[in-house]
């Protein structure tokens, strides 16, 4: 039995090892022969940016659907036709956000700023209109420009994508919500989409390096629900929309853990 998971435990390791490849290695050669020359040629590169971001993960999860066939993918396709919109999600994998890259041509995120400093990497991030979470950053000229930079992205019928919880949290339940996309959403005028997101912390789990590729297990995005702002001026009250929609994921959570208890939930 050792051997054997041992064997299991290299195969996984393996597979991993080609999927990072492709993750990594394709964004050099994306770099190199698209990147670079659109950054030198077009005023306005962000927006072909994140269209090659979204191409290049969606063939990622592609390989990874083809080397994990026991797990599969339910996106709901309220999900994925989201259009200018503010989507507020849980955190529980790091494939969380590259998930929601591939799902949308134009989008955008917050990002932590000691990301802008990795040499190539950072430069990337600017150059796709992401924008930085440093506290320097949030306030003043700096963030105003951010912020109008976020409403023409929204504008133009990209999705800004927002982990409120700040890092991936653990055992499901959601961490405390940092209320700096209530702000945002208040600036643009424009509600939030919310998006419980489930099962891919069993298929990469927080902490560890190789995919579960022979688990079987469903990875899941599903529109819960639609926060509109109270009224025409998009005057309301971030702190209770903060709450809000921290009690409608709380709910749906207990739904669901509920549900598996009872054995009416895989």
């Amino acid at each position: 039995m050792a051997i054997l998971r041992f064997i299991k435990r290299s195969v996984d390791f393996c597979l991993t090892l080609l999927l990072w490849a492709y993750f990594t290695f394709g964004y050099l050669f994306i770099l190199l022969l698209f990147f670079v020359p659109s950054s030198i040629h077009l005023k306005n590169s962000a927006a072909v940016f994140q269209k090659m971001n979204h191409i290049h993960l969606k063939c990622f999860f592609a390989w990874l659907r083809f080397l994990a066939p026991r797990t599969t993918f339910k996106i709901d396709q309220a999900v994925s036709g989201l259009r200018s919109s503010i989507i507020v999600c849980n955190h529980i994998s790091y494939l969380d956000p590259i998930l929601l890259v591939s799902l949308f041509p134009r989008q955008t995120t917050i990002v932590k700023n000691t990301f802008f400093s990795v040499p190539i990497f950072g430069w990337f991030l600017k150059k796709s209109g992401y924008v930085p979470s440093s506290p320097s950053e949030m306030y003043g000229p700096a963030m105003i420009n951010h912020l109008e930079g976020i409403r023409r992205h929204l504008a133009s019928g990209g999705n800004l994508f927002v982990f409120p919880e700040g890092t991936r949290n653990r055992g499901g339940k959601l961490l405390p919500f940092n209320k700096g996309v209530f702000s945002i959403a208040r600036y643009c005028n424009t509600g939030l989409q919310l998006v419980l997101i489930r099962g891919t912390d069993k298929l990469f789990r927080p902490g560890a390096f190789s995919f579960r590729m022979r688990k079987t297990n469903t990875i899941e995005l599903e529109l819960i629900a639609s926060l509109a702002p109270d009224d025409q001026s998009g005057n309301f009250s971030i702190g209770a929309v903060a709450h809000q929609a921290r009690l409608v994921f709380e709910r749906k959570i207990a739904d669901v853990d509920a549900g598996r208890s009872d054995g009416t939930k895989q």
